[in-house]
């Protein structure tokens, strides 16, 4: 009993004695609080235009000048103007709109389309090239690096004229897009699918092939499902048609566009590689491809993903181009689309404008918040690095 009133004694005593090594408010701002204050003034300066957008598209003003951040009415009717006249089907883009409405899903599916198509193949052709200037060795291959870097010196926007006759020729040689029946499609596949599974059973492949064949059967069947449900009228295309006022030729555009600097990335990453695990491959007889895939891919992944998503927010904003090759209003991308918007001074739609930014910048939030445990674990190897 003792013991405790000892105890209870102490305590009291240890709470009624000041805290000596608690700094003063003028020492502790002085050491470490200037850095949160600057951290807060960073953190409101970056998220006050956003704040703005976003009160500007649920303002009842359809103005800059006159309106206010804390707005007094609210209307959601900027929203609901982008997709007024249309209406979701079954196709490709999966949008319809009539022709006097803004076609402004169709835009942002163009944009996300022609982001992911060209930032994906993108990633593919720097990584071959990546590879191959770091760990083969091959006559030209300092020459190559020296090109690439000097090409990449030029903006892109200074073959303007070649491009547009260049894309133009091609117009002229593939005019139309080349279609098929779909069965004509779904059946070689469904057949290259259970002949692959039947040979992988046969010769005893191990379980990670097994899954990957699984998976591939399983989409093929889905896929012919599909096609049944759809009826045999709907045709895929072979061939597209590549020329001006076309999404293959703007793609194809964009893959010259960021190769040559995405190549010296990656290869500066893969440099950092030790070649010794190359060496241990080969003795094991690993071809190129399997060190490539097995070994060099697993391990530049970070750099990778990183590459894709800054490629991919690029393209998405990409305007200059887009807006010199493609003149078809269906075809637009988000961010040509949104220049008719404020096409002229007196009749500029602000409000739509900021909600179809809001929108339009949905997409890169979501890609963020996936990936942001690749990204930060990107960073953390490039500092350890």
């Amino acid at each position: 009993m003792a013991t405790y009133e000892h105890e209870a004694t102490v305590v009291a005593e240890t709470a009624k004695t000041p805290r000596m090594n608690r700094p003063s408010f003028r020492r502790w701002f002085r050491e470490t609080g200037w850095r949160h204050l600057a951290a807060l003034l960073g953190v409101a300066f970056a998220l006050f235009p956003i704040a703005w957008i976003i009160t500007s598209s649920i303002n009842t003003l359809d103005s800059l000048t006159t309106v206010k951040f804390w707005p007094s009415e609210t209307t959601l009717s900027n929203y609901t103007q982008l997709f007024q006249g249309c209406s979701w089907e079954f196709g490709f883009p999966p949008f319809s709109c009539a022709e006097s409405s803004t076609p402004f899903p169709v835009w942002l599916f163009n944009s996300i389309k022609i982001a992911l198509i060209a930032a994906s193949a993108q990633l593919v052709m720097s990584a071959l090239a990546a590879y191959s200037f770091s760990r083969l060795r091959w006559a030209g291959r300092r020459l190559g690096l020296i090109s690439i870097l000097l090409v990449q010196m030029f903006p892109q926007f200074l073959a303007f004229v070649a491009i547009f006759l260049l894309l133009d020729t091609l117009e002229t040689t593939f005019p139309e897009a080349r279609q098929a029946p779909i069965w004509l499609v779904v059946v070689p596949l469904l057949v290259f699918a259970i002949g692959a599974y039947a040979i992988g059973r046969m010769r005893g492949w191990e379980s990670s092939r097994m899954r990957w064949l699984l998976w591939f059967l399983g989409g093929a069947v889905a896929f012919g499902a599909l096609a049944l449900y759809v009826g045999s009228d709907f045709g895929v295309t072979i061939f597209p048609k590549i020329g001006l006022n076309t999404h293959t030729g703007l793609i194809m555009v964009y893959l010259g566009g960021a190769v040559g600097v995405n190549t010296w990335l990656i290869k500066g990453f893969m440099d950092s590689i030790p070649t010794s695990l190359d060496e241990a491959a080969r003795v094991d007889g690993a071809t190129d491809w399997d060190i490539f895939s097995k070994i060099i891919f697993p391990l530049t992944q970070p750099i990778l993903i990183v590459i894709f998503i800054i490629t991919f927010i690029g393209l998405y904003n990409e305007f200059i181009l887009a807006q010199v090759l493609i003149n078809d209003v269906d075809q637009f991308t988000y961010a040509t689309g949104l220049n008719l918007f404020i096409d002229s001074q007196y009749t500029a739609k602000w409000g739509q404008i900021s909600a179809a930014a809001v929108i339009g910048a949905t997409p890169i939030v979501l890609l963020f918040l996936i990936m942001q445990d690749r990204i930060v674990s990107a960073l953390q190897g490039a500092v350890k690095g």
